[in-house]
């Protein structure tokens, strides 16, 4: 074979060998380079943002009471019979020894002249009984009977005018007629409710329930604002004035009155939202620095410690150690490892990542 033939079929082979390794080296690199144009993006969590509040000190006790007159009585009579006479109503202002009610005095009127008539017969017989034994005819043991009998009869006549008398009700002091428990014409039994009566001198005091816990943390003297449900305005302010000595039987809560200051559109009755700031914790408190956050934020709980995922300003989500001190009202208390006016994830902290960019969409 020629010389010149074979070299023309060296480089052909050579030609067609090269081709086909780049070729191949180009069918390596497409499935990378499809690869990084056809990968589907990681989308962003979406999640619901809050704000860290500050906790409420536990230095405040929140109440619900009502206004009422410091105080507060409810008149009745002594004894039973028919109500012939009621003048008051409810709203009246009353002054101090003014005639509200009466009894019909008939039955009372009665007694008291049997016992008039049984005090003269036993003072006759107290003189007859002396006379006797004065002349011998009878023992002394007989003129202290008569003597005993005499007494009897005059301290029966005390109780039955004590009685007439009282079937006559006055207001004792000066008022304003709270309730109307009864109408003329009705029979009543001893001690049945007739009349409430408050004193207007003696001032409104907003009368709120407290647990024996909040009660240990109070004491007279403490300072409270309060709003009157139905009163607009801004809140008024009070201190509280008395804290019951003994609690309620049936919730187990003590009373505290809170000075209701300027009386002006008040009404025994009213119902106030108060907020009494305990002077003892605040200074046991100090500046303790305690945050509430959503319990939803909590997550990996453990005894008094937890996660929260922090949002920055740019979204990025960073988990952060807290320590914890219950739950108050429905929001975790968090004593340290967050500062008031961060942001948190509220809700779906579960689905994100230390680090990982976060769409968020806060709380209306």
């Amino acid at each position: 074979m020629p010389a010149g033939k074979l070299t023309d079929r060296t480089i052909a082979a050579s030609l067609a060998a090269s081709i086909a390794l780049l070729l191949t080296g180009c069918s390596a690199g497409a499935p990378e380079t499809a690869h990084a144009v056809t990968a589907p993006q990681v989308a962003q969590p979406v999640v619901v943002g809050a704000e860290v509040m500050p906790a409420e000190p536990d230095a405040l006790v929140a109440a619900t009471g009502t206004i009422v007159y410091t105080q507060e009585t409810t008149l009745s009579f002594k004894t039973g019979g028919i109500l012939t006479e009621l003048t008051a109503d409810e709203g009246d202002l009353v002054k101090a020894k003014q005639r509200l009610a009466r009894l019909d005095l008939t039955e009372l009127a009665s007694s008291v002249a049997q016992a008039e008539a049984a005090v003269v017969n036993a003072d006759l017989q107290y003189e007859r009984t002396r006379d006797l034994v004065e002349k011998g005819h009878l023992a002394q043991a007989r003129l202290d009977d008569a003597a005993l009998a005499r007494d009897q009869a005059r301290a029966g006549l005390t109780a039955v005018a004590f009685n007439r008398n009282l079937g006559v009700m006055a207001s004792p002091v000066d008022g304003v007629v709270l309730r109307r428990f009864a109408e003329p014409g009705q029979t009543l039994a001893p001690g049945a409710p007739v009349l409430q009566i408050g004193d207007t001198t003696s001032g409104l005091v907003l009368r709120v329930p407290v647990t024996a816990a909040d009660a240990a943390r109070l004491k007279v003297g403490d300072t409270a604002e309060f709003s009157i449900a139905g009163l607009a305005g801004p809140p008024r302010t009070g201190a509280i004035v008395r804290i019951g000595a003994k609690s309620n039987d049936a919730t187990g809560n003590f009373d505290v009155d809170i000075s209701a200051g300027d009386p002006a559109l008040l009404r025994s009755g009213l119902i106030g939202n108060a907020r009494i700031t305990s002077s003892e914790a605040t200074k046991s408190k100090g500046d303790g620095g305690a945050v509430r956050i959503p319990t939803l934020a909590l997550i990996d709980a453990r005894a008094d410690q937890g996660y929260v995922y922090v949002i920055d300003d740019q979204n990025i989500a960073h988990r952060r150690a807290v320590s914890t001190s219950g739950i108050f009202r429905g929001e975790v208390l968090i004593l340290s490892g967050l500062a008031a006016g961060e942001r948190v994830i509220a809700e779906g902290a579960a689905y994100v990542r230390d680090g990982e960019a976060v769409i968020v969409s806060d709380r209306p």
